[in-house]
């Protein structure tokens, strides 16, 4: 029984018996309510009953025009590409009405009726004629609907996967371009100091764990992205001599905030490539900061662009960031980056409000 049940669930689900059933209901809804008003209007019950099971016969005959235009004229004709299927369709659509309706429009008893009678059984049956149209018509205009809402529904689906294999791919990129940098700054590391190079392959190594395992997931807790952020900036400054001034700041209260993984590397990387020169004074100024509901990421740092030999600054990790904010977070963020007086400054702010 209750897998009856289940299954009877599974079929009142379906659109199209929801929409078969909706017109059943509409059907029996008009026929009730017609009922009523002739059962209150009728003085005689006799009258009554035959004028409500009258109408009761129109309107299931105005059902039967719907159900065949909504179910096999209009997508097998009417919606056809065929020039010739849609004149098809008028002509069909006409011997249709003509045919359920011939008791209507030719009755038997027609020849016992006075002129003025007469005149006003013609009027009628045009009026209703023009009505046997409209309902046809309305069975054009919901299948259109339908067919718009369904277009509509597959062109969202298509952006949706369209969009997570994009980010997928975005993703996909950065896990070797922050893995290629992080290298080349402890083989530099190499040449200075041993122990401190083990140790900092110890923190390539947890950055490692933190960029290959937890970026596997569409957004990752915001204190951990944090821990993440604090590391690669340790790590990357071991580089750094005494003329490179590095400040950071990270507040951010709410614990359960999540956020899509390494977001915020590419300008971090970029502050350490065009941010340090190795002979002039320079500074790099991190923050991650959340308040109102807002994250806010601002990036400051001075300005020794590389050349036009230097790949390691062609700034493609800035453009995937600008589109995994796109895809992650449509018309709820603001980037803007400028170069002023040498100092290079990037601010994202993003709504995070649910």
């Amino acid at each position: 029984m209750k897998k009856i049940m289940e299954i009877m669930k599974a079929w009142l689900k379906k659109r199209s018996v929801a929409i078969f059933l909706a017109q059943i209901g509409i059907y029996l809804m008009t026929s009730v309510t017609w009922c009523v008003v002739v059962y209150f209007t009728e003085h005689d019950p006799l009258v009554a009953a035959a004028t409500a099971r009258t109408n009761s016969v129109m309107f299931f005959l105005l059902l039967m025009v719907f159900m065949a235009n909504f179910y096999v004229l209009v997508p097998y004709l009417y919606e056809s590409k065929s020039k010739l299927r849609r004149y098809l369709f008028w002509v069909v659509e006409f011997l249709l009405i003509f045919l359920l309706n011939h008791a209507i429009f030719f009755p038997n008893d027609r020849a016992g009726i006075g002129t003025a009678t007469h005149l006003h059984y013609y009027q009628f049956s045009i009026i209703w004629l023009v009505l046997n149209y409209v309902v046809a018509i309305a069975a054009i205009s919901v299948r259109y609907f339908i067919r718009q809402s369904d277009l509509r529904k597959q062109l969202l689906e298509e952006k949706q996967r369209n969009a997570e294999a994009e980010l997928a791919w975005l993703k996909n990129q950065l896990n070797p371009h922050f893995l290629f940098n992080t290298l080349n700054n402890i083989s530099s590391l190499t040449q200075i100091d041993a122990n401190e190079a083990q140790d900092a392959i110890g923190q390539l190594s947890d950055l490692l764990r933190y960029a290959l395992y937890e970026t596997q997931q569409k957004e990752v807790p915001l204190c951990g992205e944090i821990a993440f952020m604090e590391n690669y900036i340790a790590l990357m400054a071991l580089r750094c001599d005494k003329n490179v001034k590095i400040t950071t700041h990270f507040d951010a209260p709410d614990t359960v905030r999540t956020i899509p993984p390494m977001l915020f590397l590419s300008p971090i990387e970029n502050a350490f490539k065009h941010g340090v020169s190795s002979g002039k004074p320079s500074f790099i100024d991190i923050s991650l900061i959340e308040e109102n509901g807002f994250l806010v990421f601002s990036c400051r740092n001075s300005n020794y662009p590389k050349d036009g030999c230097d790949r390691s600054g062609s700034g493609i990790g800035i453009e995937n960031m600008r589109k995994r904010l796109e895809l992650m977070y449509a018309k709820r963020y603001e980037m803007h980056q400028t170069v002023e007086q040498g100092i290079y400054k990037l601010r994202i702010k993003i709504n995070v409000k649910k």
